[in-house]
């Protein structure tokens, strides 16, 4: 089961996003992201195993280095590969991709098998708005997505890690960022 370590938003983004999944849920495309148990969030790093004790130590010092900071989630997308993933796409900035390299300095020392898509110079950063569909069910859900008012405005206020299954999201811990 993959360990994934993400970024989570102010609360009133959190309800914008989970919007998004109940729209796509209430036409009966996909329920992967609320009945699975997910938070809106931006995954920083995938992997297989994990040494969670050891990270665990070191993000809770990352976390409070960091100061809380904006995103913008100006488009919808979605990933031409098998998984039928709809999401949010993130506007990489500078910033973002200076916390996404330092967070992988610290990650590779106690991430083993990690996902490549999440690697430096390979991540694609996204909010995930459904998974595990159809080509026809993308289109589908597309549709109801571009009813969203865009750019979303974020704050990234917490990183979170996780544990997934196949069916389910189980928060492990949660640091908020720098005060």
């Amino acid at each position: 089961m993959p360990f994934v370590v993400e970024l989570y938003f102010d609360p009133s983004t959190e309800e914008r996003i989970r919007g998004a999944w109940e729209a796509i849920e209430e036409a009966g495309i996909s329920d992967s992201m609320p009945k699975g148990g997910y938070r809106p969030h931006v995954s920083l790093g995938v992997c297989d195993h994990l040494e969670t004790d050891s990270l665990v130590q070191e993000l809770t010092t990352f976390a409070a280095s960091i100061t809380p900071f904006r995103l913008s989630f100006p488009n919808i997308g979605i990933f031409s590969t098998s998984e039928g993933v709809v999401y949010l796409g993130v506007t990489l900035t500078e910033q973002l991709l200076n916390l996404h390299t330092a967070f992988h300095k610290i990650f590779k020392k106690y991430a083993q098998e990690q996902r490549e898509y999440y690697t430096v110079g390979r991540w694609v950063p996204h909010c995930t708005l459904a998974f595990g569909l159809s080509e026809e069910q993308i289109v589908e859900a597309v549709t109801i997505c571009r009813q969203i008012t865009l750019p979303i405005l974020a704050e990234v206020k917490e990183i979170g890690m996780v544990k997934v299954s196949p069916t389910s999201c189980q928060t492990l811990y949660s640091f908020n960022l720098k005060l």
